[in-house]
């Protein structure tokens, strides 16, 4: 008995709703939130009844936002004879329709494939010119199906047009023209992370990441033995490509540091102390000044701080 008495009472209290929220005072809504494509009345005031599903004017597009002042409520309100008055001029009302932002990354790969449809291949990478174009948004809960239609292709100048629509094939799909280049790519070692100089260059340094194929000329490191035991002579960026000129072999020997000379035959080893003169790497002929002979000469880097010179292949620089 009960629940019967409970389930009459909802059902009572359901149906007198509407006729109690427009005996309640009518009251201006701080912001609005619009999920579709017309403001209604009560999406600005609440307590409005059955008026409240009256509609008012188009949504703003999705993602954006207007700002209605007091004026305007005030003439809305006359117009639709909705019992309100504003406390202040400064009343006002946020009203902002719901939107999600289509990634641009997703246009991008929906456009490489509609390139590839129309004959270009290799592998390339496109460059927008307005990608203000690819910030594309569209009313919350639609469908984020990307579409490519209307493209041109330019294979002399390896120049693109196309048209982007979301959702793909709809009536009411959200379109925008874009164009742009393709260029050739190619894969060249790179730093994992920034290095300088003193860093040697190991395996775990280098990776590979896909570049211009004009940027990869002779001057550019695009086997990762160009990069591995080698050491920057300044700093290198991470991700950027590493011209060779930028390289050396790894310091062993700095200028103005005591070195040991060594020289070496089948019968006997002699050693002697030295400074070098100039910097060098592993297998670097660099020159040499005997500190008791005060003589320089030639000598071949062989480890940090050791040089070494061969039977009659020393040569005497000056005294």
């Amino acid at each position: 008995m009960m629940k019967r008495f409970l389930a009459i009472l909802t059902i009572a209290l359901a149906a007198a709703a509407p006729a109690l929220a427009e005996r309640l005072p009518v009251t201006l809504k701080q912001s609005a939130m619009i999920e579709g494509d017309m403001v209604k009345l009560g999406d600005l005031w609440e307590n409005l009844g059955t008026k409240g599903d009256t509609l008012l004017a188009p949504a703003p597009q999705p993602g954006k936002r207007i700002v209605a002042d007091a004026r305007w409520l005030v003439a809305v309100a006359q117009s639709y004879a909705v019992d309100w008055q504003p406390a202040s001029n400064f009343d006002r009302i946020v009203i902002e329709r719901s939107g999600q932002m289509i990634d641009p990354r997703l246009i991008e790969t929906e456009l490489r494939e509609a390139l590839a449809m129309e004959g270009v291949s290799g592998n390339f990478s496109l460059e927008v010119a307005n990608r203000q174009a690819l910030a594309v948004m569209v009313p919350a809960g639609q469908s984020t199906e990307v579409g490519i239609r209307d493209l041109v292709w330019d294979a002399r100048n390896s120049r693109f047009a196309a048209t982007v629509e979301v959702p793909a094939g709809s009536p009411t799909a959200i379109r925008q023209r874009v164009s742009g280049r393709i260029f050739t790519v190619t894969r060249i070692p790179v730093l994992t992370h920034a290095m300088t100089r003193g860093d040697v260059i190991t395996e775990k340094d280098v990776q590979w990441a896909e570049v211009r194929e004009e940027i990869a000329h002779r001057s550019v490191a695009t086997d990762p033995r160009d990069l591995i035991g080698q050491e920057p002579r300044f700093q290198v960026r991470a991700g950027q490509p590493v011209r060779l000129a930028d390289l050396q072999r790894p310091i062993l020997v700095t200028k103005n540091s005591l070195v040991t000379i060594s020289l070496k035959t089948p019968f006997m080893t002699l050693t002697s102390q030295g400074r070098a003169v100039e910097d060098g790497g592993k297998g670097d002929v660099i020159r040499i000044t005997n500190l008791q002979t005060k003589r320089t000469i030639e000598a071949v880097v062989d480890g940090p701080g050791m040089v070494a010179v061969t039977p009659g292949g020393t040569r005497q620089l000056s005294h």
